[in-house]
């Protein structure tokens, strides 16, 4: 319908206030005949109504503002009560909310800030495929958020289990990828991106399926190999030296085999070596190529594929390489004991650079034949599984629990798998990240975990291991005394102090009241020159 007018009076300023005629002039206006009777109705009403005082200009507001406000609000993700929809009208309309007065601004400010969609990151392009450049097999998915207004965190997921994580500083609004190495049928599955901060989270998913996988080129086989660059790391000073590259090797490999092994976190190849990589791997030998797969990166903060790459590929070399001089000195212990037997050996692993490839770090270690055993790994939820009944995975729980012990419960290895008495794939946790280099793997409820669930064998009580059932006491400090020690031998109540001297002056002419009782009552003693020493000693 159409809108009603309000008219507000106004004050008339004085020279238009002269210009009204008084009560007496409206009643022969009334009875002139120029006049018409509504117009001096309506003259004495304007009359008779008191002008009012001059109040300040009030903002206009339709009536149907607040209907229009509740129609354009966003539909929000989680339940409102009736108290907090009063109050987004009210605050449409500039009324002030009573809660900001009484309560604590903390408070508000905490939960407007949790339960904000308007500032809460949203996807702005989904999760999409594409293939790199160089046709070297390796896959790329990548999406997008924006309104990312504050520090957060991006994971992603395969089939819901978390693979990796970075972190995004507010305003960063680049893309986030996820890079697949060597893509195969075994990558196949649900992947999904997440962000989440302190106003929101969002997420998005995309299916990698094999009729995805067949629109994109495989890797090109190449006949005469590839260079590389082969790198040891070498530990000259033991455990106390964080480890330092030796001197390089530069030869030829030729890859055989693309596909060794099942897991997906890791992507390992079996290629041969043709030349310059002796004496580490002698011509004709087989050596296992080892990246990690699922590596995210993009973003203005974060790094780019091959810093990212070098990364964790410097942190896996420095965590098996390490184990392996841990294990060093546990079979040193261990040959002491001849009834102790053979020892598990960590195998190294030597960094190799492959300038050929968009994603070009490795690790390159031996090439174990026959069947791969687990002798102590994780679950897919993180905790540790149970470990083999095999002598040789005995001898690794023994490994484990002497190396909790060695380190003060700072470092766990977790995952050892390996033929026979070679081992590799290690994984460790620490208690603190950073602990003697290693950045990647910090779980102190690993660590708790294995010091609930761990039962020492045979081999354990063979080094004399502590049992990790009881909490063991912190130790005691060289000077510590036990308090029940003073209550054995009786003494005064205060007992002097050996650093002390008595508060009253010595005198000289003390003596002692048993020699009182053996001189005669008329005897005086009287001491010698030669006593200053004595004298001394009483005090």
């Amino acid at each position: 319908g159409a809108r009603r007018k309000i008219f507000l009076p106004k004050a008339k300023p004085g020279d238009e206030m002269e210009g009204v005629t008084p009560e007496g002039q409206a009643h022969t206006k009334r009875d002139s005949p120029t006049v018409s009777p509504q117009q001096s109705r309506r003259s004495t009403a304007l009359l008779q109504t008191p002008a009012p005082a001059p109040s300040p200009p009030m903002e206009r507001r339709s009536p149907a503002l607040a209907r229009k406000m509740a129609t354009l609000e966003v539909p929000k993700i989680y339940e409102e009560t009736a108290e907090e929809s009063k109050s987004v009208a009210d605050s449409a309309l500039g009324v002030p909310e009573k809660g900001e007065e009484a309560g604590p601004e903390g408070q508000t400010g905490e939960s407007r800030r949790a339960n904000d969609p308007f500032k809460a990151p949203q996807v702005i392009r989904k999760i999409r495929a594409e293939q790199f450049s160089d046709a070297s097999g390796n896959l790329k998915l990548w999406c997008q958020f924006f309104n990312v207004l504050s520090d957060s965190k991006l994971t992603w997921y395969k089939d819901e289990i978390p693979v990796t994580e970075t972190r995004r500083s507010s305003g960063d609004e680049g893309q986030a990828a996820l890079a697949i190495v060597q893509v195969s049928l075994k990558d196949c599955g649900v992947y999904q991106c997440t962000i989440q901060n302190e106003y929101g989270t969002d997420s998005t998913d995309f299916l990698l399926s094999a009729e995805v996988l067949s629109g994109f080129l495989s890797k090109e086989e190449i006949e005469a190999g590839e260079e590389i660059e082969m790198t040891p790391m070498v530990f000259a000073k033991g455990l106390a030296d964080s480890g330092f590259w030796g001197d390089k090797l530069f030869g030829r490999i030729m890859v055989e085999d693309l596909e060794v092994g099942q897991g997906f976190l890791r992507k390992a190849c079996r290629a041969r070596a043709i030349y310059g990589l002796e004496p580490v791997f002698e011509s004709g030998h087989t050596g296992i190529i080892k990246i990690r797969n699922l590596i995210a990166f993009g973003g203005r903060s974060e790094s780019t594929l091959m810093e990212r790459n070098y990364d964790i590929t410097i942190q896996e070399c420095k965590i098996q390489n390490s184990s392996r001089e841990y294990c060093k000195i546990f079979a040193a212990e261990a040959r002491a004991i001849p009834a102790f037997g053979p020892v598990p050996e960590i195998i190294p692993v030597y960094l190799i650079y492959r300038p050929a490839n968009n994603i070009p770090y490795a690790t390159m270690e031996e090439d174990l034949p026959g069947l791969f055993e687990r002798f102590c790994g994780r679950e897919q939820d993180g905790s540790l599984a149970r470990g083999s009944t095999s002598e040789v995975g005995q001898k690794c729980a023994t490994f484990q629990h002497w190396l909790y012990q060695w380190t003060n419960g700072n470092i766990l290895v977790t995952d050892l798998e390996g033929v026979e008495w070679k081992v590799t794939n290690v994984r460790i946790a620490t208690k603190t990240k950073g602990y003697q280099g290693l950045k990647d793997g910090c779980c102190p409820a690993l660590l708790e975990h294995f010091a609930a669930s761990h039962r020492c064998n045979r081999y354990c009580e063979l080094l004399a291991l502590k049992s990790l059932e009881t909490p063991q006491p912190p130790p005691r400090s060289k000077g510590s005394r036990s308090p029940l020690s003073g209550r054995k031998a009786p003494s005064s109540p205060q007992p002097t102090k050996k650093g002390l001297s008595s508060p009253q002056p010595p005198r000289r002419g003390s003596v002692s009241p048993k020699s009182a009782r053996k001189c005669p009552e008329g005897a005086e003693l009287r001491p010698k020159t030669g006593d200053n020493s004595k004298g001394g000693r009483l005090q």
